[in-house]
């Protein structure tokens, strides 16, 4: 038996926990194994024998679109450091047949990483990663992500914001309107296991989260992540719009 295929839309990128950003025109590696020539003048019918030795993986390439985020901020600079990083691909919650939860895990340097800014299009970073070692068979299982209460979130005023739908564990997207002249908010995130990222930063269960700068102006837009790890699960990943509205603060 089958499922109906789905689409990707929505598969994230992490980078030692933190996420960088959607994914889009993804090229997943693939893998060449070298071929070797075992034939001896014995070889029954006189027919070549062959075995597999190394094998070899593509580089996993993604762009991803540049918003400006502190993780992706510190990204740029990271393929000097040379360092072997964990990396993630999360695929959306709609796969697999909880659904859900499917990720694959790897170890990687940054082999290219270039901001395209022409003038025009959006700003996006052009990737790729090697994979140093296997890339993962699929991880099929949740974090428990965030737990009662979830999160809550004030803005620069103290005032406590409200996001649409109720914030809950399988609800992935949010929206959350603030006040026109709101110029940053806070999150206090809730999990009771694992680590929690606000925006590409460690925030403990029940603590604030730091200033999170917010676009100022009726109608404009930031996104701000939350993601929930655990070792060897994938990782739950909640985005709020924070969206500016007609009203400045009283």
């Amino acid at each position: 038996m089958t499922e109906e295929a789905k689409s990707s839309l929505g598969t994230f990128i992490m980078q030692n926990g933190l996420v960088l950003g959607e994914m889009y025109e993804p090229s997943t590696p693939g893998q060449t194994a070298d071929v070797k020539d075992t034939s001896a003048q014995n070889n029954i019918g006189g027919v070549k024998t062959k075995c597999v030795s190394w094998i070899d993986n593509d580089n996993l390439a993604f762009k991803i679109y540049y918003v400006g985020s502190t993780a992706q901020n510190t990204l740029l600079g990271d393929i000097y450091d040379r360092h072997f990083d964990t990396w993630t691909v999360v695929l959306p919650p709609t796969f697999g047949p909880t659904p859900g939860g499917i990720s694959f895990n790897f170890s990687g340097q940054i082999a290219k990483c270039k901001l395209n800014v022409d003038g025009d299009g959006p700003a996006f970073i052009e990737m790729e990663v090697t994979v140093n070692g296997r890339f993962s068979d699929p991880v099929t299982t949740w974090a428990a992500g965030l737990t009662t209460t979830f999160f809550t979130v004030v803005d620069n005023d103290s005032n406590a914001l409200t996001p649409v739908p109720a914030a809950a564990t399988a609800v992935y997207e949010y929206d959350l309107e603030s006040y026109s002249d709101t110029t940053y908010i806070k999150i206090t995130p809730t999990a009771a296991v694992g680590t929690i990222y606000v925006d590409g930063t460690i925030v403990v269960s029940g603590a604030a989260s730091g200033n999170l700068t917010t676009a100022v102006g009726s109608g404009k837009v930031t996104y701000v992540s939350i993601a929930v790890t655990e070792a060897n699960k994938t990782p739950k990943i909640y985005w709020i719009r924070v969206v500016g509205g007609l009203t400045a603060h009283p």
